[in-house]
């Protein structure tokens, strides 16, 4: 068992976004006015996350033909269950809190070597300059504001997702309403295994893919000697930075991006314009936490097995 992340590696990692020329909140806070956003309701966030859900699964599953995307989602349990839990499922009884634990670790350097800092060779805590003003910059409406524009551009990739016209065309959000009343009438495959038992798995999978990225064989004992050394280290370093600043990194870290709040100003609109009138609210999704694990699962699957992970041909003894 590897001891925690010193604040010092942790901080160093942070030291280009908390410098006041990257700082995001300052950004947002200078080029984002939430009083030139039009007032329009669509379904508020709910939308906007079912939207996210689905681009991600283009190229996984149908989304515009229900019966092969029944199928599909049949495919991708059998999968699971006779495939994919027998070979990987002793995964999940790993230890969560030591492997997440070795995969911020492993993180923080693969951050600092994206900065040119080799963390086994430093020799003190790196340089900084940095501005002592550590106060988040947005107030709570700003930051819920500025959260909800930058959800409206997965707004327009519905359209795409669901084969229907663009947003703001006549009669795209009825097509849109009677695709989601469509997807809302399918339940989800039996699954076997417990969801929550999945979930861990694609956690496991995801920590030991950053791992492996980081140190390759993370877990001989030559690796985690150097690592612990490593981190002896850097529990010595002296900070020359005020602890609050790696709270404020915490929160840079959950913030959208400029470029997707500035789109969002661009496409508001627009969409405002096409729900207007509209007592819109989008359906609960029953199908959703299915397709969360599948989606949770199928990166990290393709690393840990060499074959597309809910391929049921690549289990037939023909191929």
């Amino acid at each position: 068992m590897l001891p925690t992340a010193p604040l010092s590696l942790q901080l160093a990692a942070a030291l280009p976004g908390l410098d006041p020329a990257n700082r995001l909140d300052m950004q947002i806070a200078a080029g984002f006015n939430p009083t030139t956003i039009p007032k329009m309701y669509f379904g508020g966030g709910g939308l906007a996350n079912i939207s996210m859900m689905l681009s991600m699964m283009v190229g996984t599953f149908v989304l515009d033909d229900l019966p092969q995307l029944e199928f599909q989602m049949e495919q991708a349990a059998t999968s699971i269950t006779r495939n994919l839990w027998p070979r990987l499922g002793w995964l999940a009884t790993l230890r969560m809190q030591p492997l997440l634990n070795y995969s911020l670790i492993a993180r923080l350097v693969l951050d600092l070597r994206a900065l040119g800092i080799d963390p086994f060779s430093v020799t003190a805590f790196p340089s900084s300059t940095l501005s002592p003003n550590f106060r988040f910059a947005l107030t709570p409406p700003h930051l819920k504001m500025a959260g909800f524009v930058a959800s409206l551009p997965r707004l327009m990739t519905l359209s795409e997702s669901l084969n229907i016209p663009p947003l703001g065309e006549t009669g795209a959000v009825s097509a849109l309403q009677n695709r989601l009343s469509g997807l809302a009438s399918l339940s989800p495959p039996s699954l076997l295994i417990p969801m929550p038992l999945l979930t861990k798995l694609a956690l496991v999978l995801e920590s030991l893919a950053t791992i492996n990225m980081a140190f390759g064989d993370g877990f001989s004992p030559s690796t985690l000697g150097r690592v612990r050394l490593m981190l002896s280290l850097w529990s010595k370093f002296g900070i020359p930075i005020p602890l609050p600043a790696l709270a404020l990194s915490q929160k840079l870290d959950l913030l959208p991006s400029l470029e997707d709040i500035q789109l969002g100003e661009s496409v508001a609109p627009s969409l405002g314009a096409a729900f207007a009138g509209l007592n819109f609210s989008p359906p609960k999704l029953a199908i959703a936490p299915f397709l969360n694990i599948v989606l949770a699962l199928h990166g990290s699957l393709q690393f840990a097995i060499d074959m597309e992970p809910f391929d049921m041909c690549s289990m037939c003894p023909c191929s």
